[in-house]
């Protein structure tokens, strides 16, 4: 009897009865539910007390269903839902095509979520989060700062394998040097051509990027001709054009010593050599634009007798007398006024941009919001290319520049195989002199020697690229996406330039425009926005690793300088460096991060092992990048600040999730001092960090590279003659 008692309780009772509503047995630490709302738990749901209907404080589970199939009704997701979970209700939005499914607890909701995330209907799944109220962050007036006290209470210390950074030192800040110092250059204000997207490229870090048919270099495109190429094509040139001599008045081709009739002749106006005419008196024009702009003087004679070409030519003196006389008197008067350049240099007006609705060509990228653009009516494309032949038939005759220029100066500098007018911005130091070219708008950085004189016909003539904003593009860190789209509109594609008259920036001296495709009709500031603008991960798909981020190689061999981001691990007898350039891209992105955690929810989230996450940093209350080292399940994972090289317990409070866009490489990396012991002493570590303090900047002897660790070790003779003079050693 006494058995069979124990089998009837044992077929009465129902382990699941205590624990159905417990709070212990009911909560989500991992999985699509792990940062619900609180009041989301099964325990403390609303619809657990049978009421039919849920109370005001009740929040309902749901998932979001986008791009849904043109004819699916409420009727059929509801009836695909509710194979794997209980459905309360269908909604759909008014203001897009989102679908809502509201379920009757977390369990149902999260069934339904695994089961159609890979789905074959065609839609995507996405988890419900219950915005919570956004707080903006208080800031120190000081430093737009606002340390946090770190947490100690509650820490695992006893079942890390990582060790942790034994101090919390500010962050270095290294910005980026100014190309233009003066306020304003040729109309423009200094800001536009300062702090461009490029300046990797120009110290040679970065490889410029190769297509089939283009180069892209400093935010230009061009093509380079192989040699080869080049050498073919000059023979055929040579062959079929030859020469002409003044001399004897003839076309001589050198290479056979064949003299062709003498039908070639000079151009009136540029005295190139062409073999074209005018039809009604034979006067020699290379061009169109060469006979229009000899016109006014070439319509006394065209086509009239001998006896009335005297005549109309000295009528036409006569009043060109009358007309320089009027242009001497207003230069005169001009010239009493202070004019900031002399010389060979550019005028100091501002070029017209095209008329709103015209089509124009991308020259060049700068910033992510900062464009130059060229007009493509047919007066200005015959200028353009005239010029740009002009300069290029001047060749080996330009003469080397041999004093230092100014700032606004015209010179012409060669970019590539091509010469081109460039416009001095910063001449400080005859190694480095910044330019930018006048007709593409891309910066370069050249040497004295790399310059030469610009005749004053092309000094005086106006840029053809143009500076312009554009309209509500952020200026933010270019990342290859975006480089990429805006880089594909740089071999010759016609845009619409759109502004209106309220759109001029008076401190800037430059429009604010729109950009459209003239084929697509895309519009490119949108499309900017939409790539530059990073958006909160929703689902387990989009979780970034740290193998998604490219990890940058610094510079190994001798005579090498650092920047010390941070030697709060000095017992290890290593810090983490980079170089300055690298550390300039750093700075650039810091406020791309901290824009992008003020504009989500606060909501603390707990990172996977190697999962990249954006983590506040609690002695300045900024946020920074990390990658997770480990948890331990005590809510204090172990980070590494990427960018700096320290390493920390940060609570999840003060971790976010890893946006995709955020595709900014990696440029700091640990390095090992040669000669010091495996742990270094507390006298060791004090005296280290007074030769090697914080965010300076140290010249290595040698630095030897380990890339498959990226891993450095770099020599320091200095001090390990101090620390073995000190007795350290």
């Amino acid at each position: 009897m006494a058995d069979e008692a124990i089998n009837e309780d044992f077929e009465q009772w129902n382990p699941m009865v205590k624990d159905y509503k417990s709070v212990e047995f009911n909560q989500y630490s991992t999985g699509p539910g792990a940062n619900l709302d609180t009041s989301l738990q099964l325990a403390n749901n609303k619809y657990n007390n049978g009421n039919a209907t849920p109370s005001k404080e009740a929040v309902t589970p749901y998932l979001l269903f986008k791009n849904m199939p043109p004819k699916m009704s409420k009727a059929a997701l509801r009836n695909i839902c509710s194979k794997h979970g209980t459905v309360t209700s269908v909604r759909d939005s008014q203001k897009c095509d989102y679908f809502f499914v509201d379920f009757a607890t977390v369990a149902d909701m999260e069934a339904t979520f695994r089961a159609l995330e890979n789905n074959n209907y065609g839609f995507q799944v996405f988890v419900g989060k219950h915005k919570k109220s956004v707080t903006p962050m208080e800031y120190n007036n000081e430093n737009n700062t606002a340390p946090v006290a770190p947490r100690t209470t509650g820490i695992d210390y006893q079942n890390r394998t990582y060790r942790v950074s034994n101090k919390q030192l500010p962050r270095p800040v290294i910005e980026q040097s100014r190309q233009v110092e003066v306020d304003k250059c040729n109309g423009y204000s200094a800001d536009i051509f300062n702090n461009d997207a490029h300046q990797l490229e120009r110290e040679g870090l970065c490889e410029s990027i190769k297509h089939s048919k283009f180069n892209y270099q400093t935010g230009r495109s061009y093509i380079r001709m192989p040699q080869n190429i080049r050498d073919f094509v000059a023979k055929k040139h040579k062959e079929s054009s030859g020469t002409f001599s003044p001399s004897t008045g003839k076309y001589v081709n050198k290479i056979d010593g064949f003299e062709k009739p003498s039908q070639i002749g000079k151009c009136n106006i540029c005295e190139r050599e062409c073999d074209t005419i005018c039809s009604r008196c034979s006067v020699y024009y290379c061009s169109v634009n060469c006979q229009k702009n000899d016109w006014q003087t070439h319509r006394y004679m065209c086509g009239k007798p001998k006896s009335l070409r005297e005549i109309a030519l000295k009528l036409k003196k006569e009043s060109s007398d009358a007309v320089n006389q009027l242009n001497r008197s207003k230069n005169e008067s001009s010239e009493s006024s202070n004019s900031p350049y002399k010389g060979s240099s550019v005028n100091d007006s501002t070029p017209q941009l095209p008329r709103s609705g015209n089509i124009v060509t991308i020259t060049a990228i700068s910033k992510t919001n900062v464009a130059f653009i060229r007009s493509k009516t047919y007066e200005d494309n015959m200028s353009y290319f005239k010029t740009i032949d002009g300069i290029q038939a001047l060749g080996n005759k330009l003469k080397p520049l041999k004093l230092q220029p100014k700032c606004g100066n015209v010179v012409i500098a060669k970019f590539g195989d091509q010469y081109n007018r460039a416009l001095v911005l910063n001449a400080e130091n005859p190694e480095k002199i910044f330019v930018n070219y006048m007709d593409y708008g891309n910066l370069d950085s050249l040497r004295l020697e790399d310059l030469y004189e610009a005749p004053i016909e092309f000094a005086e003539k106006p840029r053809h690229a143009l500076p312009v904003i554009l309209k509500n593009v952020p200026d933010c860190y270019m990342t290859e996406e975006i480089r990429n789209f805006m880089y594909s509109y740089l071999n010759g594609i016609n845009v619409y330039v759109k502004y209106k008259p309220e759109d001029f920036l008076n401190d800037k001296g430059v429009y604010q425009v729109e950009l459209i495709d003239e084929t697509t009709e895309q519009n490119l500031n949108k499309m900017i926005i939409k790539l530059s603008k990073p958006t909160e991960p929703l689902s387990t798909n989009e979780i970034c690793y740290i193998d998604y981020l490219e990890q940058k190689k610094l510079p190994s061999g001798e005579n090498v300088e650092l920047v010390v981001m941070d030697n709060s691990s000095m017992n290890t007898g290593c810090i983490s460096c980079t170089t300055k350039a690298f550390a300039v891209e750093i700075h650039k992105f810091r406020r791309d991060l901290q824009k992008y955690v003020e504009s989500i929810p606060q909501e603390g989230y707990a990172p996977r092992q190697d999962e990249l996450c954006i983590v506040k940093y609690n002695k300045d209350g900024l946020w920074y990048r990390g990658r997770c080292l480990e948890v331990v399940g005590d809510g204090y994972p172990t980070v590494l600040f990427i960018d700096y090289g320290n390493v920390s317990m940060v609570h999840i409070d003060d971790i976010r999730r890893y946006p995709t866009q955020f595709t900014y490489p990696i440029y700091t990396s640990d390095c090992e001092i040669k000669g010091l012991p495996e742990t270094c002493n507390e006298e060791i570590v004090t005296k280290l960090e007074e030769l090697i303090p914080h965010g300076t900047i140290i010249k290595c002897k040698q630095v030897e590279s380990f890339p498959d660790d990226h891993f450095y070790s770099i020599l320091l003779p200095d001090v390990i003659q101090k620390l073995t003079n000190s007795g350290l050693l």
